[in-house]
């Protein structure tokens, strides 16, 4: 069986998560929100703006370089494609996006194991609450938009376990 390196993953993962971005958005303009839906949505917002946030802290930070940054910002895009579709949403329902940002607490970052570990618990988070909400939307293709996302959210904590060497990234199978 022939390995593949960890940058071929990276580049997989965010390759079919750039095909699904046009998924994401049919689904979001087919929807017609409940109000509590809006709300969750919005949150949803201010988490992936949040993860926008993260990835151009790293980049900004100068200490990603190659491939490592083309794949930080390749998952950044992934955010952005999340954002807009959650942004049609939330117009497709009748609302007016939020424009805040969730505070996520950036902490040093002096080398580039600091950065994957911190994208790593942004990662985290977001997976954690697209987990929780999915049984909270009354509109069942919102339920199928956050799971898609969820999914690519739990490929990128997957991605940067393996460059952190922290294998598995789910210990017991589960997202926690």
């Amino acid at each position: 069986m022939k390995s593949i390196t960890r940058a071929q993953a990276f580049f997989s993962a965010t390759a079919l998560a750039l095909i699904g971005a046009p998924m994401l958005r049919e689904f979001a303009e087919a929807a017609a929100a409940a109000p509590g839906d809006l709300q969750t949505l919005d949150a949803a917002i201010e988490l992936e703006r949040a993860g926008i946030a993260a990835y151009d802290a790293a980049a900004k930070t100068g200490l990603l370089k190659g491939r490592i940054l083309t794949v930080a910002l390749a998952f950044r895009a992934d955010h952005v494609a999340h954002r807009d579709s959650l942004i049609g949403a939330v117009r497709a329902g009748g609302g007016v996006p939020t424009t805040k940002t969730a505070h996520l607490p950036v902490p040093t970052l002096a080398d580039e194991s600091d950065i994957l570990r911190y994208a790593k618990g942004v990662e985290e988070k977001a997976a954690s609450t697209y987990l929780s909400v999915i049984p909270d939307f009354q509109d069942r293709n919102l339920a199928q938009v956050a799971a898609a996302i969820l999914g690519v959210e739990t490929t990128h904590v997957a991605l940067l376990d393996e460059a952190l060497h922290e294998f598995p990234a789910y210990p017991g199978g589960f997202v926690k």
